[in-house]
């Protein structure tokens, strides 16, 4: 089949070349309607009881909560004098109509904990209107924009006040990234391939993967939500899976010209080897991005679609629209390649990794031990991982609504951002006789629950109260949320209608609990998917589940090292981070694809290379080794494109996607040198032959040893142990172009 599709894109390559400028040109179209229909939210699952709790404050209490937090603060009045109220009731009075829902100032609540402890200051909480997150956050940029006070410092923060600056972040980011990763990476594409013209290839497919991955985007933006944040994330999977394949089928096409074959006889070689590759781990890893769908949370579907549109179009161009290219350019693929790296040449590189192998398997046990030895330490630190909804430390130090929100936590009693917000519903107005000692009596028993630190009722509406409860540690602690849970469970006197608890504790419990809960399910689908997908495309059983534990290895040690960076705060600083104190609960989520999905990569990559070779050699020692040694230049060169294209986003100023990015760029480290070089080489010369055990089912035991039709019509020899032995055909089939057999021929 892929014989056949190098052939039809060698003979219609105009006709693919032009449906390649029209995907170009209606992704691009689509894609200039895309930030027009971006959300500001996707990080909170609708069904959640958090969600739910925030909901029912809004929508049937309607009093004590907020979207946004202003501090008014003044050197000279304190909050007592007329003059202050004067001013704070004025601004609000000033608000753009259609913003403002409600607002709570400490004189229309009487509640003196909206005065900080030194009473220049007072804090008014604000519930804004419009339609989720989205239409909130486009009230609070109007209110900002407007809401003034002579004489007073005006600071902001809460919820949408976060949002919106993260979002503004990702957004000038990803503009300065762009700019940034392209020349850098066209820079090692010239290294790679010693030549301007074959390095722009594969930046090529990188670019079509990206524009259709935000196309796909744009085409879903209407059903659900895709947050800004998304895009960042999209862009950098869409160049760096695109990059990666042009490199694998660039390579093989010069290697196939360099070998002597005509450009038409290296396209249909190429395709129907690298290509092959390609196509195969695109499919794999796109099935491994459908995933994410499992999810409810839009955040993560919304990456779930981009990254599968942009892995199986890049998939897609990689065995269309590149060989077409390389043969309308031919020899001139090595055009433009400047004379210093001509001398360097690139064969080196290849034989090092070869010396790499053949050593390593002279000692297999010893280096495995050692490798895997190394990896379970770098993988110790996830043991105490702390899982966090994203707060205001998710943007870096001096961010204006990170420091409002520190500066609460110093000036006020209660900072209002890590409170827990409780609805609780009771058999009785709650104003009045039994409904109110109902009240005082939850009230009380709330307080004396561990870890909490205070009772506030926020606002009542019949036999609805809003209670806010204040806790000893920060929000992401055990203790915060073992008091989620208690609060939870402790029940309302009389029956009463239950409670929901919501807040930045309640919310990391939901997200993680509903991961935990669809955590099996995804992981199943992944696994089953990757090793059914493996199996057919390696003929092995044992070569799939090699690779899913290796992959399982380097995962480990990339949350172990991503906890030790960014939550245990080592080495966080020098990648322009402050120390969270805990890891955001969607990194481990987007991370477990993105790290299933490269390992899957690289790991097909390797594994078909080498057995090619061991289709043509027969001999598993020197078959692991050629196959490293053909393959190990390109896929180091794939992982430096990674590397390139994370190390470049990792410079987000928004610390959720420097987390993610810093996580993919160590585990594509850890995996380049320690896994691929080191580990595969061992264990496959561990197991020998048991690489390859493929079961027969034959019709009569007397059939063994006999031959039988391979793909594309080819015959194979079972030889002892049941190797695959080529026929003699086969032996033809590559070695010299006057010896091509017909089958390769293109028409």
């Amino acid at each position: 089949m892929f014989v056949r599709l190098g052939r039809f894109d060698v003979a219609r390559r105009v006709w693919v070349l032009a449906g390649a400028v029209l995907v170009l040109v209606v992704s691009c179209w689509a894609c200039s309607g895309l930030s027009g229909r971006l959300s500001y939210g996707g990080f909170m699952a609708p069904a959640a009881e958090a969600t739910r709790a925030a909901d029912a404050i809004r929508n049937e209490v309607g009093e004590g909560g907020a979207d946004v937090l202003v501090t008014f603060r003044s050197k000279e009045l304190t909050a007592s004098r007329p003059a202050f109220r004067e001013a704070v009731e004025d601004a609000l009075r000033r608000a753009p109509k259609g913003a403002v829902d409600r607002a709570t100032t400490a004189w229309s609540s009487a509640n003196p904990l909206l005065v900080s402890l030194d009473q220049h200051a007072t804090v008014v909480p604000i519930l804004l209107k419009g339609d989720g997150e989205t239409g909130r956050t486009q009230s609070y940029l109007a209110l900002r924009d407007t809401l003034r006070a002579p004489g007073f410092e005006v600071t902001w923060t809460g919820p949408s006040a976060i949002i919106s600056e993260i979002v503004q972040r990702s957004q000038r980011d990803l503009v300065r990234t762009e700019l940034m990763v392209l020349p850098l990476m066209m820079l090692l594409m010239v290294f790679v391939f010693r030549g301007v013209v074959a390095a722009l290839l594969p930046v090529v497919t990188g670019v079509l993967a990206t524009a259709a991955a935000l196309a796909a985007l744009r085409a879903v933006a209407d059903v659900i939500e895709v947050p800004y944040v998304t895009v960042n994330l999209v862009v950098a999977i869409g160049l760096a899976a695109g990059v990666d394949a042009g490199l694998l089928i660039v390579s093989r096409f010069r290697e196939e010209l360099r070998a002597g074959r005509t450009p038409a006889q290296a396209v249909a070689i190429t395709v129907d080897t690298a290509g092959r590759t390609v196509a195969l781990s695109g499919v794999v890893m796109t099935f491994i991005a459908v995933g994410l769908a499992f999810f409810p949370l839009g955040f993560v579907r919304a990456l779930g679609i981009g990254a599968a549109a942009g892995l199986l179009v890049g998939a897609l161009v990689t065995v269309t629209v590149l060989p077409a290219l390389l043969f309308c350019l031919g020899e001139r693929v090595d055009a433009l390649s400047p004379a210093w790296l001509r001398r360097q040449g690139g064969r080196r590189d290849g034989a090092l990794w070869g010396r790499v192998a053949r050593a390593v398997m002279e000692k297999p046990i010893a280096y495995t031990c050692a490798v895997s030895a190394l990896l379970l330490a770098l993988a110790v630190p996830f043991l105490h991982t702390v899982i966090g909804f994203p707060d205001q430390r998710m943007l870096p130090a001096g961010a204006p609504a990170r420091v409002a929100a520190e500066r609460m936590e110093h000036d006020f009693a209660v900072s209002g951002l890590g409170t827990l917000q409780a609805i609780a519903t009771f058999d009785h107005p709650v104003d009045r006789g039994r409904g109110h000692a109902d009240l005082l009596t939850w009230t009380r028993n709330v307080s004396e629950l561990p870890g909490a630190r205070g009772v506030l009722v926020a606002g009542t509406t019949g036999n609805k109260a809003l209670i806010y409860v204040g806790q000893d540690q920060r929000v992401e602690s055990d203790s915060a949320k073992s008091l989620v849970r208690a609060v939870r469970a402790l029940p309302v006197p009389g029956g009463g209608g239950g409670v929901l608890v919501g807040g930045a504790s309640a919310l990391a419990v939901d997200t993680m609990d509903t991961f935990y809960r669809l955590l099996p399910r995804v992981l199943a689908f992944m696994v089953v998917t990757s090793f059914v997908l493996l199996t057919v495309a390696l003929r092995s059983l044992v070569l799939p589940l090699k690779a899913l534990v290796m992959n399982g290895l380097s995962i480990g040690a990339s949350f172990g090292a991503l906890t030790w960076i960014f939550q245990d705060g080592h080495a966080s600083r020098l990648l322009g981070a402050e120390p969270a104190g805990y890891v955001d609960a969607l990194a481990p989520i987007v991370m477990l694809f993105l790290l299933i999905a490269v390992s899957m990569d690289y790991e097909l990559f390797l594994l078909l290379r080498i057995r090619e070779q061991y289709r043509l050699l027969g001999d598993d020692r020197e078959s692991v080794a050629v196959g490293i040694e053909r393959s190990g230049r390109v896929i180091s060169a794939a992982a430096a494109a990674v590397l390139v294209v994370t190390a470049c986003f990792a410079t987000s100023s928004v610390v959720m996607v420097k987390e993610i990015c810093v996580g993919v760029f160590l585990a594509v480290l850890i995996d380049a040198v320690l896994v691929r070089a080191v580990l595969v080489p061992a264990v496959m010369r561990l197991l020998g032959a048991a690489n390859w055990w493929w079961p027969r089912f034959s019709r009569s035991s007397g059939t063994a040893g006999r031959s039988r039709p391979g793909k594309g019509g080819r015959r194979w020899h079972t030889g002892k142990g049941g190797r695959p032995e080529a026929a003699p055909e086969h032996a033809a089939r590559l070695p010299a172009p006057a010896e091509a057999s017909a089958e390769r021929q293109p028409r």
